[in-house]
């Protein structure tokens, strides 16, 4: 009977030593992000794609275990916007397409498009503390929640613009896309331009979609899982209220070969190229926290 006391009191003791350990909180802050990855090439080896940096936030909850005042391990749950700045200026092709004609066309294009892609992300890291400053590192996965790009495409040489009397050889269209959602060919429906290739008039559709140029459904252009590194510096203003700066680094392929659609050329036969390049995340994240 006594051993039953015993038992059950160090039961207690060890509960609540791990209760002491555990430290809960939540974070909010900023994410620097952009996308690196190889860039589609035109002639004599020119780079025709850009990536550049887009601002995001990120919001979640944290849970700690110390095992010593200096030593513990994290880990994070967090809503986290990232994305890139996408520029393709170079030479480029379009094929345009109505009821019984298709038309292929050479010319140079320039796409700006603003990639939003928004995760949950959980990073994992050991930690080392020192006075007010701590250093972190470890690994975060993320799974893709939603992926969108609003941006314009200005198409010109080889074709022309027919607006009321005054023809110009210079197409723009908006682009509106749903990387999870769009249909080969969609685009959003109402206002047309008019676009004459050869003798040959097309309406296409002046707001486009993901996969406006697709014959088929290729699938989603962006993966659903990302996975990569993550290591950083927290400075403690008191014993719940910090600041932290962060580094993720991808490790995944971010887009699909499958879906991912060559800008620049198409094969001699005319069909479409899907390019097998490996695009990451990268994110310098700011954040202020507090744990208790």
């Amino acid at each position: 009977m006594k051993l039953k006391y015993v038992f059950s009191l160090l039961l207690t003791i060890v509960s609540l030593s791990m209760n002491a350990q555990l430290r809960y909180g939540f974070k909010t802050g900023l994410n620097f992000a952009t996308i690196k990855g190889d860039s589609e090439l035109g002639v004599g080896g020119a780079s025709l794609e850009n990536w550049e940096n887009v601002t995001g936030f990120q919001i979640g909850i944290t849970l700690g275990y110390a095992f010593t005042d200096n030593f513990g391990v994290r880990g994070e749950v967090l809503y986290s916007k990232k994305g890139a700045k996408y520029t393709f200026d170079g030479p480029s092709y379009k094929f345009f397409r109505n009821a019984n004609t298709v038309k292929f066309s050479t010319g140079n294009a320039k796409y700006l498009i603003n990639v939003n892609n928004s995760y949950i992300d959980i990073p994992v890291m050991a930690y080392a503390r020192w006075k007010d400053f701590e250093i972190s590192g470890g690994a975060y996965a993320g799974l893709l929640v939603q992926s969108v790009g609003e941006g314009a495409l200005t198409y010109s040489n080889a074709i022309s613009v027919v607006p009321p009397n005054n023809p110009i050889s210079e197409v723009k269209v908006n682009l509106s896309h749903n990387y999870r959602k769009d249909d080969p060919g969609e685009g959003t429906a109402g206002e047309t331009v008019s676009v004459q290739v050869d003798a040959t008039k097309f309406d296409i559709l002046k707001t486009q979609g993901a996969y406006y140029d697709y014959t088929e459904d290729r699938g989603s252009l962006y993966n659903t899982l990302d996975y990569g590194l993550v290591g950083g510096v927290s400075y403690f203003l008191s014993s719940a209220l910090y600041f932290n700066v962060r580094v993720q680094y991808g490790l995944a392929d971010l887009t699909r070969n499958e879906a991912d659609l060559a800008k620049g050329a198409v094969a001699d036969d005319l069909s479409l190229i899907y390019r097998d390049d490996k695009d990451r995340n990268f994110a310098i994240q700011a954040s202020v926290g507090f744990s208790f």
